[in-house]
């Protein structure tokens, strides 16, 4: 009968003896099974909250969205789709662009939005419903129809820290009586016409009723957009072809567009996230216990060293080796069973912290977030295997030596475990003692290798998390360099149709002024805004197409390949657009784009177009014409977008104000708002990527405080002995030192080589999916590389410093007499 007890006491022996080792390793299992226990059920609950909060919204199956500019009278269109089968519930729309003015109390916020009418006769909206939550406000009430009432998004509110009750203003400086705070399923996720996500700085999204939007854009009993429910089990692509003829007859001059759930880039965004989220966090705790599992190699390669002699004389009397090879085995397995039962304990910590970063990025109107088992389970296989597996080698080696090798020799290592390399060639400056270290590392080669993979697991982290931040910053500030060449203050003023040049809507925003009479734009230049879709090498691109007089344009694209030309209708491309879609300057490319038909009525048509440039912005979306090919659309002698160049000195707000008023203007945006949006999202990412920092560095301190804990214990005679010769504390802490340094080199070089091909591989695996819309650059800045030497090569060079109390209460007579 086995004696547990007995067995039990002598482990737990062994791991008071070495308690820093221990608890080292131990936290870094935690570290690693936390982040399993608590995250690893991430994607499971992302989704089930995404699917559950979609499903209770009633998300619409298809959505019809007329061309740009087209408006159809909403009795028409109701009637039009009325015999058509399968439709369960439809939510007749009108969305349109506005300025938005949400200034208190000094704070000035001032910035493009959208006007989103919805029906509100059955309390709200039946699909893509308006959720509002209990303590923002109140929701749109029938009797709310024709009021000028209104529902601000949540993100966008969140963002100003706004509140029902505080002021609001859109387009023509028209008060709204601000009820409430809510969002809708296509805004869970706030992403402009450019495909920018958590752009709710810059984009204010308003739910109003239906006729109080038609009221505002003066389009009395018309809309343009519909979402549509679909009877359960019924054939999406039947109802669409339905849809289509019905459409067709009704109004054969109206260009109509049907997108589905999957379509809309903010829902794929919240997928993928979650997806991609979870193989992130899989790498980090699996990085996490491979370093555990270094550690704990180590520490049983130095247990077993320890009671070599043991072992043998056992081996001699006959123990079976699998009994000699239980204890050390044991000590591995309480090792990691303390690491892992830690970790548990941290992990549901660990997933509240991430649930409370999640609801401030992306917050959901319900969420679904219970007990993952699986998880756990997970994370207890891991924490619990990894480490007793690496446990499992030195013991198996040390068992497999003859007995009387042991115990003459206490050598319990094979042939050829150390490097023999004379070292007397190096050039090296000093005494002999400089040599030592490199010494010690090729004695113990299995050791030093491990130290070093342990050390660039961490230095691998840090490289590929700050790396994925430095791509992205640079990715943005090559679109900022882009949006701002040439004339960086200029504004963008969208209008609520097409006029002419020389209307007096036109002429009146070219001449806006001060109270004193003092012109605020110099310069106005109108061009054209449309949206298309380009396809080509069997892709298509949704596309935001701009028509510039590129001849004396106050601002046109900088090109890096081809150039304007006005000879025949060209289009200029984004680098990343070309690419997907196979084309260089000179081939040609098909644009679907609106074509007027009528004052309120655009078709889409095809036109073949010929590739004439290739820009810089990393932006995909985004197109240029010269303003000559307006005829294409029909379009010729007409502007829906102005480009205003501020007088000297004026503030861009000034302009603002002064066009909130102007009839006419539907949304006014200085250009840099958009990189300024985007720069207050990548706050988020830097407080995360801290966090990340701090946990890779608490990771290489204590693999590096492990190693040096496991060769100071593993040298004590040799330390003893040069301390009884006299050799002074700092002498021996030096060598030490230098150790490390070289391990810390090593590791780091290591580490940063595969920290850039894990995030290239991260990149071009989830960026090229889930950021279609943008041309990355992998990057990785000074001060990533400089963290990553700091926290590789300092940190684990200084880690030695904290072994100097213990060598200086070291008992050298006790040390040299008592043999292990």
């Amino acid at each position: 009968m086995v004696n547990w007890r007995m067995w039990l006491r002598w482990s737990w022996r062994d791991l008071r003896e070495r308690w820093l080792q221990v608890v080292a390793i131990a936290l870094i299992i935690a570290l690693g099974t936390g982040v399993f226990a608590g995250l690893g059920g991430q994607e499971t609950w992302r989704t089930d909250s995404l699917d559950l909060s979609y499903d209770r919204l009633q998300m619409h199956d298809i959505r019809i969205s007329l061309a740009d500019g087209s408006f159809v009278p909403r009795e028409e269109l109701l009637a039009a789709l009325s015999n058509v089968p399968g439709i369960a519930a439809l939510n007749t729309r009108l969305i349109t662009p506005t300025l938005v003015n949400a200034s208190n109390d000094g704070d000035t916020v001032l910035v493009s939005g959208q006007i989103v009418g919805v029906d509100v006769s059955g309390a709200g909206p039946q699909v893509d419903r308006v959720f509002v939550g209990s303590d923002n406000g109140r929701t749109l009430q029938p009797e709310d129809a024709g009021q000028l009432v209104a529902i601000v998004e949540q993100n966008f509110a969140s963002h100003y820290a706004l509140r029902p009750g505080d002021p609001l203003r859109v387009s023509g400086d028209i008060a709204l009586d601000f009820v409430g705070t809510g969002t809708s399923p296509e805004y869970f996720l706030v992403v402009d016409e450019n495909g920018l996500f958590f752009t709710e700085a810059s984009l204010a999204v308003l739910f109003v009723p239906l006729e109080t939007a038609q009221d505002l854009a003066g389009r009395e009993g018309r809309v343009n957009d519909v979402a549509l429910r679909l009877v359960d089990g019924t054939e999406r692509e039947t109802v669409r072809a339905a849809l289509e003829a019905a459409l067709a007859i009704r109004f054969p001059d109206i260009g109509v567009t049907y997108t589905y759930p999957e379509d809309n880039v903010g829902r794929k965004q919240l997928y993928l996230d979650a997806e991609g989220d979870q193989e992130v966090w899989n790498l980090i705790a699996l990085l996490f216990l491979t370093g555990a599992a270094l550690g704990a190699f180590n520490l049983a390669g130095r247990i077993v060293a320890a009671q070599r002699r043991q072992i043998g004389i056992g081996m001699a009397l006959g123990v079976p080796r699998r009994w000699l090879a239980f204890r050390p085995l044991l000590i591995g397995l309480q090792v990691a069973m303390l690491g892992t039962l830690f970790g548990l304990a941290i992990g549901p910590v660990l997933n509240i912290a991430f649930v409370s970063v999640l609801k401030s990025v992306a917050p959901l109107p319900y969420y679904d977030i219970s007990f993952y088992l699986p998880a756990y389970g997970v994370a207890t296989v891991f924490g619990v295997t990894l480490p007793l597996l690496a446990t499992l080698f030195p013991v198996w080696r040390a068992v497999r030596v003859q007995p009387v090798d042991a115990i003459r020799t206490g050598n319990l290592v094979a042939k050829g475990g150390g490097l023999n390399v004379d070292l007397s060639v190096l050039p090296l400056p000093g005494k002999s003692f400089t040599l030592l270290p490199f010494r010690n590392l090729l004695r113990a080669p299995w050791r030093s290798l491990l130290t070093v993979l342990g050390i660039s697991m961490a230095v691998i982290l840090l490289t590929a998390f700050a790396g994925f931040l430095d791509s992205f910053v640079s990715t943005i500030d090559h679109m900022e360099d882009a949006l701002l060449y040439e004339r960086d203050d200029r504004l963008i003023a969208t209008l609520d149709f097409f006029y002419t040049p020389d209307s007096d809507i036109v002429t009146a925003i070219s001449s806006i002024s001060d109270a004193s009479d003092q012109p605020l734009v110099v310069q106005t230049e109108a061009a054209l805004i449309l949206t298309g879709t380009l396809r080509g090498g069997g892709e298509e691109i949704d596309t935001s197409l701009e028509l510039h007089d590129m001849s004396r344009a106050i601002w046109r694209p900088n090109l890096i390949e081809g150039a304007y030309s006005t000879n025949v209708p060209g289009i200029i491309l984004s680098e990343k657009a070309a690419k997907d879609l196979g084309v260089s300057v000179g081939d040609t490319v098909t644009l679907e784009h609106p074509q007027r038909q009528g004052l309120l009525a655009f078709r889409l048509v095809e036109s073949s177009l010929l590739v004439m440039g290739i820009h810089d912005n990393p932006v995909r979306a985004l197109s240029y014409m010269d303003l000559s090919s307006a005829g294409l659309m029909g379009l010729d002698g007409v502007t829906n977008l102005l480009v205003l160049q501020p007088a000297a000195g004026v503030a861009s707000d000034d302009i603002k104000f002064a066009l909130l008023a102007q009839p006419g203007v539907a949304s006014v945006m200085r250009i840099a708002d958009i990189t300024d949006a985007v720069d207050d999202a990548l706050q988020i990412f830097v407080q995360i990527l801290a966090v990340v920092q701090i946990v890779v560095l608490v990771m290489a301190f204590l693999i590096a405080f492990n190693s040096t804990s496991i060769n100071v214990d593993e040298r004590v005679r040799e330390i003893a002995t040069m301390f009884a010769f006299g050799l002074p504390v700092r002498t021996v802490t030096r060598m030490q030192m230098v150790e490390n340094l070289i391990i810390g080199v090593v590791g780091t070089l290591l580490g940063v080589v595969l920290g850039w091909v894990t995030l290239n591989a991260l990149l071009v695996a989830r960026v090229e999916d889930q950021l279609s819309d943008f041309k990355f650059v992998v990057t990785l800045s000074p001060t990533t590389l400089a963290v990553s030497l700091i926290l590789g090569i300092v940190v684990v060079t200084l880690t030695p410093l904290l072994s100097i109390r213990h060598m200086r209460r070291m008992d050298i007579p006790s040390t040299l007499r008592v043999m292990e």
